[in-house]
């Protein structure tokens, strides 16, 4: 197994490095002095020196480290001497300090540099970067530093708006960055570029420009535009005509296939590993990482990880509350056991509310009766909707619709002569395009929300060929949506209580602009048991960022009140708590979280707190995996993508888990597949949390296996999800409710009735 993570081999366990103490404006002082000899940084009291090519600095002496004693102070030499000695060696002006960026010069690097006339390459183009992170890991072998290496693409727009104006390019309407050298990195680092707005007018080679701070002027010159697709292809098609810059635009979307290829991007990676390794010149010479103080290591050009890994265990599916029937295949056990909940369920005599287009009626009416009835020549949809789901009858009323306009539903959802259960309504792909304002789709789903009313949309061009594995699925998601557990996982029985959070939020922005704070934060949680019973959702308001605290602590006490009620917990009782969330804001969930443990001191509670996230730059490879052929293209893809469930063990706290394997790749169009990072949290900073640490709950293979089967439970489709129940149902509402909330009769609160035990979202 290969990763992008490139070891790099320090030799000694100390090392003198020399450090001046810390006073205001020292830091500063020192850089615009010494600035081309020296590197600094500041840790803790003190200002620490990378001396490169320069004399000792007075007022300071040397100070004895240990490489992994003093691991901030040890990965900031590193990146300082990598970046100097990188600058010299390669002659290149990074575009940022860290992440070490810089962006390619060779030419075939360029994906649209042979379409462009000569006047505009390189400066217009869709140009390869590298990327590389400095990483502590925990190895078989022990604590090992490294760089772990990425190669983004992205496009490049280097005229200022000088320029632009001058030749008669249009810019108001624009967004810009502004550019600014850093100051005393002149010549060091690429000058700084900050989004600040919206160009409203030009005058005498000045912008007025709709900032979050009001009005401001800025020269032309210090300008770039926004370097997004629509401005770059506004801009080609102003040079070159419509035609050819369409067909640039698409030749980069056809390309990506290609470049994101995940073997093409291991050789790519390896490539550039070789160059800043022991090995990276043709001659082989050695380049060195030292700086005069005596600090010395080499990067090895080798990414086989020995590190430790979990074997997980698919899960089971079970049927009933008295775990007998089972099954390792969730849609054969459904069929031949039935739902879950089928002896609890409600209600049994199922009333669906239809509409369809009067136009499409025949098709229509045909394609429900095999939703509802099934097909009798199918493998997994025999038995429809009803039987396949132990309904005793469905009761359905078809309404129709001349036109696909709101007003058209909305006289039929407002004249309503009974409630029915679920929605099941026709609508035409062309709803994407539309705002969501103005969008049917959405303006249909407020309506029948407000009413307590969930809601299966399906498009016509979908279901006039929907076949067995689409009205499978279909069905799947309405009886979920109805509140049903299609089924739980077999985990393995405790004497403990546990119930597993996912904590999502949504921050409410007006721009993207500097200076812009987020208005507000709405918080969502969803609850599940251990074996994956969904048991509710919460939505907190929407409130200021300083209020959300507050709020977020007052939502999940709520519900874990109501479950403490609806399952019967007992003074004495062990109740553990499983955490998940995509990336903690600073230590405020950590807080709430503590703050909600305190207040059930009649609980012996235990809690881990985990984040799970794609967003890291570490990617595995396995280059025995050959891939497989896609059926409709014939082209193989997947080559280099581990399986499904390979992972690495970083630390005692952090797993690398590659949830998409080659088999659940669809095309070749998925490219390269990051593996979800899973960390157990503990409080970071200054924060005291020592009243609470005997309470956390630290065990690494049980946090990533459960998580694992929680990639099981959609409900959405019978395939594995990429991301657990957990944060798909948080992602889902907090995405959800965040369009909601721009339709104008909306109430929030509407989720938090009856809604908050269905899954409404899916």
């Amino acid at each position: 197994m290969l990763t992008n993570f490139y070891p790099i081999k320090i030799t000694f366990d100390e090392y003198d490095v020399w450090r001046i103490p810390f006073k205001e404006g020292r830091l500063n002082k020192l850089r615009e002095l010494y600035n081309s000899t020296h590197s600094f940084f500041r840790h803790e009291d003190f200002i620490y020196c990378s001396n490169m090519e320069g004399d000792e600095i007075r007022g300071g002496h040397f100070h004895r480290a240990k490489t992994f004693g003093d691991e901030k102070v040890t990965s900031s030499l590193i990146k300082h001497i990598f970046f100097r000695t990188f600058r010299k060696q390669f002659d290149v002006i990074p575009l940022q300090f860290y992440p070490f960026l810089i962006q390619s010069r060779n030419k075939t690097d360029d994906l649209i540099r042979h379409l462009l006339p000569n006047e505009l390459q390189d400066r217009v183009a869709f140009k390869k970067q590298i990327e590389l992170q400095l990483r502590l890991i925990e190895t078989l072998e022990g604590q090992q530093f490294g760089f772990v290496i990425n190669l983004p693409r992205k496009w490049v727009f280097d005229i200022d708006c000088e320029e632009l104006a001058n030749e008669g390019f249009n810019l108001i309407g624009m967004e810009v960055l502004h550019s600014m050298p850093l100051p005393g990195l002149k010549h060091v680092l690429a000058p700084d570029a900050t989004l600040v707005g919206r160009i409203l007018s030009i005058e005498d080679q000045w912008a007025s420009i709709e900032t979050n701070e009001g009005v401001q002027s800025y020269p032309l010159v210090e300008l770039l535009p926004h370097k997004t697709t629509r401005n770059i292809s506004s801009y080609l098609s102003f040079k070159l005509g419509a035609g050819q810059a369409a067909d640039i635009v698409e030749y980069v979307n056809e390309s990506k296939e290609t470049i994101y290829n995940t073997k093409h991007i291991q050789t790519e990676i390896q490539q550039f590993a070789r160059r800043i390794s022991l090995t990276s010149a043709p001659e082989r010479a050695t380049i060195g990482y030292l700086n005069k103080d005596g600090f010395y290591f080499t990067i090895s050009s080798n990414s086989e990880v020995k590190g430790k890994s979990y074997t997980f265990k698919s899960p089971s599916f079970v049927f009933d509350a008295a775990r007998t029937k089972v099954s390792t295949q969730a849609d054969f056990g459904l069929s031949d056991y039935g739902p879950y909940d089928s002896d609890l369920f409600s209600p049994k005599d199922l009333k669906v509310l239809a509409i369809c287009k009067k136009a499409n009626r025949g098709f229509f009416t045909q394609q429900l009766n095999a939703l509802f009835d099934g097909i009798p020549t199918s493998k997994y949809f025999k038995k429809g909707l009803k039987r396949k789901y132990e309904f005793q009858s469905i009761q359905h009323t078809i309404e129709e619709v001349s036109e696909f306009r709101f007003e058209e539903y909305d006289r039929i959802i407002s004249h309503l002569d009974e409630k029915p259960d679920i929605a099941f309504i026709e609508i035409p792909a062309s709803f994407r395009q539309y705002r969501i304002e103005d969008n049917p789709y959405y303006l249909i789903k407020a309506r029948l929300l407000t009413k307590d009313i969930p809601v299966q949309f399906i498009t016509t061009e979908v279901f006039k060929t929907a076949n067995e594995y689409v009205l499978n699925q279909v069905a799947l998601q309405m009886y979920a949506k109805l509140g049903g557990i299609p089924w739980v996982l077999s985990s393995a029985q405790s004497v403990d209580r546990e119930i597993v959070v996912g904590i999502g939020n949504s921050f409410i922005y007006n721009n993207a602009y500097v200076g812009n704070n987020q208005e507000r934060v709405v918080g969502i949680t969803t609850f599940f048991s251990g074996d994956g019973q969904y048991l509710l959702s919460d939505r907190a308001k929407d409130v200021p960022y300083d209020e959300y605290f507050d709020e977020l602590l007052k939502s999940l006490k709520s519900s874990f009140n109501e479950l403490q009620k609806q399952q019967g917990w007992r003074v004495g009782d062990t109740i553990r708590l499983i955490f998940h969330i995509f990336k903690p804001i600073k230590n405020t969930e950590f807080d709430v979280v503590s703050n909600l443990i305190r207040d059930y001191s009649d609980y012996k509670v235990q809690f881990a707190f985990v984040t799970i996230s794609k967003q890291h730059p570490f990617l595995l490879f396995d280059p025995a995996q050959e891939g497989r052929k896609d059926n409709w293209t014939k082209k193989t893809v997947g080559q280099y993508v581990p399986l499904r469930g390979t992972n690495i063990v970083l630390n005692s706290s952090s797993c690398l888990v590659q949830m998409l394997g080659t088999k659940e790749m669809k095309t070749g169009k998925h490219g390269s597949s990051n593996p979800l990072l899973i960390k157990i949290r503990k409080p970071e900073g200054n924060a005291n949390f020592q009243d609470i640490e005997e309470l956390l709950f630290t065990d690494l293979h049980y946090v990533v296996q459960q998580l694992y089967q929680f990639t099981y439970l959609s409900w959405r489709t019978f395939m594995s999800n990429e991301n657990p129940a957990t944060l798909l149902y948080s992602t889902l509402l907090s995405d959800l409710l965040g369009k909601l909330r721009r339709i104008s009769f909306w109430h929030p609160d509407t989720v938090n009735t009856s809604l908050k035990r269905k899954k409404w979202f899916l």
